[in-house]
Parts: C-alpha cells; sequence; structure tokens
C-alpha cells in the first residue's frame, strides 16, 4: 500500500488502536506498537501484547538516549523487546532502523510518542521502514 494512501486513513483516525490496525493492513509489519515517552503502551498490534513483543524495563529510555546521541558507540546497537538488533541507520532525529538476523525493525519518535514496528520477516527493509516513518511525520503535522 503506497504510502500516500496511508496517510489519507491517518486522516480519519481518532484511536491510537486505529492507527494499529492501517499499519498492519500494510501487510509490512508484523508487531507495532505506540508508546508514550515514558514507555507506556499507547496501543499495540495483538501480537504486541505477547511477552516476547512489550518493551522491557530501559528499553524505551535507550531508544531515546540513541536518538538523542546517534555518534555514541554505546548505541551501535539496541535491545528491543528483549531482543538483540544492530543499528542500520540512525538519523539522530526521528528515526532508527534495526536489524537483527532476517527481521527489520524501525523506531520513529515524534514529540510526545515512540512507533516501534517489526518488519515481516524477510520483507523489504525500506518498505517496512516507510510504513512507519509516515505514520511518525503524519503525527509530528499534528503536533504530536
Amino acid at each position: 500500500m503506497p504510502c500516500l494512501l496511508l496517510h489519507d486513513k491517518f486522516e480519519e483516525i481518532s484511536e491510537w488502536a486505529e492507527y494499529i490496525s492501517v499499519i498492519l493492513e500494510s501487510n509490512l509489519i508484523d508487531v507495532c506498537c505506540i508508546y508514550n515517552m515514558r514507555g507506556r503502551v499507547l496501543a499495540q498490534s495483538p501480537e504486541g501484547m505477547e511477552e516476547d513483543n512489550c518493551l522491557q524495563d530501559g528499553e524505551a529510555a535507550h531508544m531515546i538516549e540513541a536518538l538523542a546521541d546517534p555518534q555514541n558507540p554505546r548505541y551501535t546497537s539496541l535491545n528491543l523487546f528483549g531482543h538483540h538488533y544492530n543499528v542500520v541507520i540512525n538519523d539522530g532525529k526521528h528515526g532508527i532502523l534495526l536489524k537483527s538476523g532476517i527481521r527489520y525493525a524501525t523506531i520513529c519518535r515524534t514529540s510526545k510518542v515512540l512507533i516501534v514496528g517489526l518488519h515481516k520477516v524477510n520483507s523489504d527493509k525500506d518498505d517496512g521502514s516507510s510504513v512507519i516513518m509516515n505514520l511518525g511525520d503524519f503525527l509530528i503535522t499534528k503536533g504530536m
């Protein structure tokens, strides 16, 4: 699903859980979770409720720190849902692309939320990332 179509769908949404549904409809993301800046869950896909797909203590804080200081060698990798991921790209502002084995993950930060998406196994990293980052861009334009 092209990202412009997702943007149109985002315009019609009023609840956090609905954003998750649209992300999953893209068929590029397996697990999607939206957290406030303290790491509290605002919405998550059904798989996000499983223990393996929930942020562990301190993971949200490390994501925020990694985005603030992308050159810090401490952040060449991050733990996500208790699993080790290597940082592929960190733009130092809003997004981090991670990889663990054959799976990619994208983290997008706005002023109010963290959006975390686990890409479908063996999916194109750019397609999955674009879906998560598109939601982030939309929320930023709305002041979130």
